[in-house]
């Protein structure tokens, strides 16, 4: 079997948070409140995604499992399992403070899972909280942990955001958001440690307890990168020809309609995702006036 030029979700993969909203639900055309994000080929075992492959549906899954190199390219050998997670998110209301562990931090710790690397895309004006914005003393975090009413972010650097503002967020690094509306490309890893009672002894041993600045987060405008992926917006007015590289893409259609161009012709809407695979080596994208997130991995 031979992959399709492009690959799209065979059904939404929603996931309910306290603090979602209902701007994911309207962008997917349903109504329903409480959506926190919506995973957009998602390969990771607690929550997959199903695609479109031959009129059949698949699991994420099997398709890395299945089709590893031609979905990867020259980065395959790289990855023993599938190297992202791409989440659009709701913040509508508040989300807690917490922190991801590195890689080897998780191990040490007898995690299942590897640590996180992160990139937001704001969608909107909202708040994201990054980063100490002075050192503090462990000690004094866990009288805070004492406190049950203590807010976390009135110690973290805190950035208004607009539309496709980007921040990076690094293992050790504490974050929230409020009232943002974003795109979060990361490590295929859930580990996230909160800032309360139960997980603090995790935090405790992951924990960057310097002072952040603020070059050290934000990223350009439209476009960041880590050492694993990127993410870029593109705009589109008329015909664009964008070359996947070699390796794995992941359109996101933030404003807009599009025709998607290659052996195959397919459309994409506003609020949706398509997977394009290395053995894509180029497409063509078409439309009146809009603007696509490219999510790329590194080579």
């Amino acid at each position: 079997m031979e992959l399709p030029s492009f690959i799209f979700q065979a059904q939404e993969n929603l996931i309910e948070r306290p603090w979602g909203g209902e701007w994911i639900a309207m962008l997917k055309g349903f109504r329903q409140s409480g959506i926190g994000e919506s995973w957009e080929f998602s390969a990771h075992p607690s929550n997959p995604s199903f695609v479109l492959i031959g009129g059949q549906q698949m699991s994420m899954l099997e398709l890395f499992a299945k089709f590893k190199d031609e979905l990867l390219g020259k980065v395959a050998e790289k990855y023993s399992t599938f190297p992202i997670l791409v989440r659009i998110a709701d913040v509508a209301g508040s989300a807690p403070v917490h922190v991801h562990p590195s890689g080897k931090a998780a191990a040490s710790l007898g995690e299942s899972e590897g640590g996180v690397e992160a990139i937001w895309m704001s969608f909107n004006k909202g708040h994201a909280y990054i980063g100490f914005k002075d050192d503090v003393k462990l000690e004094e975090l866990e009288e805070k942990f004492e406190e049950e009413e203590y807010d976390f972010k009135e110690l973290l650097n805190k950035f208004e955001t607009t539309p496709y503002d980007t921040l990076v967020i690094n293992p050790g690094i504490p974050h929230a958001a409020e009232g943002l509306r974003l795109l979060e490309v990361s490590s295929n890893s859930t580990l996230a440690y909160f800032f309360r009672k139960e997980d603090f002894e995790k935090v405790k041993k992951v924990l960057k307890t310097n002072k952040v600045e603020d070059y050290e987060i934000r990223g350009q405008k439209g476009k960041a990168e880590t050492e694993n992926f990127g993410v870029e917006v593109v705009e589109v007015s008329g015909s664009v020809e964008i070359k996947t590289g070699g390796v794995m893409n992941i359109i996101y259609a933030a404003e807009g309609y599009f025709l998607l161009k290659d052996k195959e012709v397919a459309d994409l809407h506003r609020g949706y995702s398509c997977l394009i695979p290395a053995s894509t080596e180029s497409f063509t994208v078409e439309s009146e006036r809009g603007k696509i997130v490219r999510i790329y991995l590194r080579s």
